[in-house]
């Protein structure tokens, strides 16, 4: 595998999905346009510190759920809405390269991304409208970042094993069963806030939440790039 295969690979998808474009681009301020106007609002009617966390956490929720399902999808959604995925066998890149260029597209997406909801962060801790200042502004972005980052990185492994319809039914059952799964875990007699409070003081320590995040982020690009690899190349195109 060559490294300028795999950057290659990257700037087809971005040209394929008009990453840069326009369109794409306005989109992505939208988000710093909406923090904007909320933190002028807010500002002027004089909203304790503890709105402001709610409207940025919906503000850089939303743009985490748009982030993670476009970083993984758009470019295989493209391939089967336009009917050009058996194109793919005559680019001159090998399959690895191909499927390692569009991981490192996930990646480039996520931190756009990022850098998007930094923004927002910035509206809402200047003036210090949020109580955790500015450090505390800048946490979510990290956290968003591996949030996507994760969900993206399944997402873009198992695209390349099911089609987009098939993915989607299978995010249908996976959501229903997580939710039969909680419902029967919280009738069985255990302290689960007593875990749930051990858990958050044990990642209250920053390098500990930050070394669990890093393994946790590199361990998952890592194993569902690998797989991705081992479906494509069983494909036939």
């Amino acid at each position: 595998m060559r490294w300028s295969s795999v950057v290659r690979q990257c700037r087809f998808d971005c040209v394929r999905v008009d990453l840069f474009g326009l369109s794409n681009m306005l989109f992505m301020l939208l988000f710093p346009v909406l923090s904007c106007v909320a933190a002028l609002v807010l500002t002027v009617t004089g909203a304790p510190g503890q709105v402001a966390v709610s409207v940025y956490g919906g503000v850089c929720g939303m743009a985490a759920v748009v982030m993670s399902w476009m970083s993984a999808l758009s470019v295989n959604v493209a391939e089967e809405s336009g009917g050009h995925r058996t194109m793919n066998g005559m680019i001159p890149i090998a399959r690895t390269s191909q499927v390692a260029g569009r991981f490192l597209f996930l990646l480039v997406t996520c931190a756009m991304w990022t850098v998007d909801v930094m923004a927002c962060s910035v509206f809402f801790a200047f003036g210090d409208m949020m109580d955790s200042g500015w450090a505390g502004a800048m946490i979510p972005s990290a956290v968003i970042f591996a949030f996507s980052l994760i969900v993206g990185s399944i997402l873009m492994a198992f695209s390349y094993r099911f089609t987009f319809r098939a993915m989607m039914r299978i995010f249908v059952v996976v959501i229903v069963g997580l939710y039969a799964l909680v419902a029967l875990l919280s009738r069985l007699p255990f302290d689960w806030q007593g875990l749930l409070q051990g858990v958050a003081d044990f990642m209250s320590v920053w390098w500990r939440a930050a070394l669990i995040a890093v393994v946790l982020c590199v361990g998952v690009y890592c194993i569902s790039a690998a797989l991705a690899i081992r479906f494509y190349r069983a494909k036939e195109l």
